[in-house]
């Protein structure tokens, strides 16, 4: 017979009434969580003045709760926060609202194989502008150049718009790096809110609301001023995202996006689209330089110094191998709420109709008892040897899940292979110190700022 859910394990030291403040970290919660899923086993509890929190962190019952039949996504923690930015964006719409359906349809085609061959050249003249600049000067700070590059593609892909963070400021958008303050001020408090103990994240939200609703109305309206300038221009028919918010219908009832979802899709697409990719590419380049014979032999397998084409990008399997082996490890989004369409049984508990659980990627995808002993050491060369499929024990799953997993994804992988390939080609990397990798947590995962050396490479 299956167990309540007051049963779950839960981290010791719990005060009666308080819960499990001891445990509490709201700077680094999914990395705290998933250490306790390492003594606690693969669900347990979190609980804070009677808010109970399940946490899935064994790689078989977070497969469980992929079920679309059984379980249905949940809008909790920092993605419910961030409605105050995006509103009725694609990741922060509920799934009930007609936009979030209307805009899924109108959007799917702007990430086909067909668009992205578009895309291809303008992600590519930002790999240019990018190895242009660490030409000059090799000594880089990765995360600002992440930050740059990622924001460029999305951009010049996504919006025709030139974001002016790797030089060509001539025509590009004002106040990007306003927006980019604004935007990691907002992304810290969505994540850190949603860890606070109640009394305590009261007073914080008092105390910081104002200047938080400065920082929405920097970044919507930064977002605002582009969607103006497009259509000032008269010019709606780019063969880009942005093109498609403006003109295209849905194909189920005719209705073009109201310009207000058409400023929350793109600050969405801005926000999400550059942070995470940038995070990918970041852990990945930290990777590479800690271990450069990894990159040189890479390099020698699989990459010339000629520009990619888009087929070429497509059969970089060595570094998608990679990439997949860096979100493996650091999901930049790690993890989702998952709940109970009817009564449930994980793990031996009831799980009743309507209650949430949080599946915790950063744990699932290094459980031992499905990715081996080493789950926990990087090694790219398990997605050389293995193709990781649906219905694969070995739990993988970056994206989210279900009808309402990352629309970007195959964008964000091409964008990432293409960059990496293209830095990769040119350039061996190495830490300019020996720290280790840090992951500070702002809505996603994401390495704390770190230098490489980039030394060109000899032709």
């Amino acid at each position: 017979m299956s167990k309540p859910l007051s049963a779950l394990p839960h981290p010791p030291g719990r005060i009666p009434i308080l819960g499990d403040v001891r445990s509490a970290d709201r700077r680094r919660p999914t990395q705290h969580e998933a250490e306790l899923a390492l003594r606690l086993g693969p669900v347990f509890q979190r609980e804070l003045l009677g808010n109970r929190l399940v946490v899935v962190g064994g790689a078989d019952l977070a497969n469980q709760t992929l079920d679309e039949r059984s379980w249905g996504r949940a809008l909790v923690g920092p993605l419910a926060q961030l409605r105050e930015l995006a509103g009725a964006g694609l990741f922060t719409a509920r799934s009930k609202d007609p936009l979030w359906g209307q805009a899924r349809r109108i959007l799917t085609p702007g990430f086909s194989q067909s668009a992205m061959r578009i895309y291809h050249d303008a992600m590519a003249s930002v790999a240019d502008d990018l190895a242009a600049k660490w030409a000059m000067s090799p000594v880089v700070d990765v995360h600002q150049d992440m930050t740059s590059a990622t924001l460029e593609v999305i951009g010049r892909a996504g919006f025709s718009c030139r974001m002016g963070l790797l030089g060509h400021r001539d025509g590009a958008a004002e106040g990007t790096e306003q927006f980019l303050a604004s935007l990691g001020r907002v992304l810290v408090w969505a994540s850190e809110s949603t860890n606070d103990v109640p009394l305590v994240g009261t007073v914080r939200e008092l105390l910081g609301a104002r200047g938080r609703n400065a920082d929405i109305a920097v970044c919507r309206t930064f977002v605002e001023g582009i969607i103006e300038t497009r259509l000032q221009s008269g010019d709606y028919g780019h063969a880009d995202l942005l093109g498609l918010m403006l003109e295209a219908e849905d194909p189920d009832t005719g209705d073009r996006l109201p310009l207000q979802n058409v400023t929350d899709q793109v600050l969405t697409f801005l926000a999400a689209g550059h942070e995470t990719t940038a995070a990918l590419m970041e852990v990945a380049l930290y990777h590479l330089a800690a271990e450069p014979v990894s990159g040189d032999r890479i390099a020698s397998t699989e990459l010339d110094p000629a520009p990619l084409t888009y087929e070429g990008v497509v059969k970089s399997r060595q570094i998608r191998a990679y990439l997949n082996e860096c979100l493996r490890l650091w999901p930049p989004a790690p993890g989702f709420f998952r709940v109970a369409r009817t009564d449930q049984e994980l793990g031996g508990y009831r799980v009743p109709s309507g209650r949430g659980v949080f599946v915790l990627a950063l744990a699932a995808q290094r459980d031992t008892g499905v990715w081996g002993p080493d789950a926990h050491q990087f090694r790219a060369d398990r997605f050389v040897e293995e193709r990781i499929t649906a219905s694969s024990r070995k739990f993988f799953s970056p994206w989210g899940t279900g009808p309402r997993s990352c629309i970007g994804r195959q964008f964000a992988m091409h964008e990432a292979t293409l960059l990496l390939a293209s830095l990769l080609s040119r350039f061996r990397f190495r830490l300019e110190n020996s720290d280790e990798l840090v992951m500070r947590e702002r809505a996603t995962l994401r390495p704390e700022p770190f230098t490489v050396v980039a030394t060109p490479r000899k032709i």
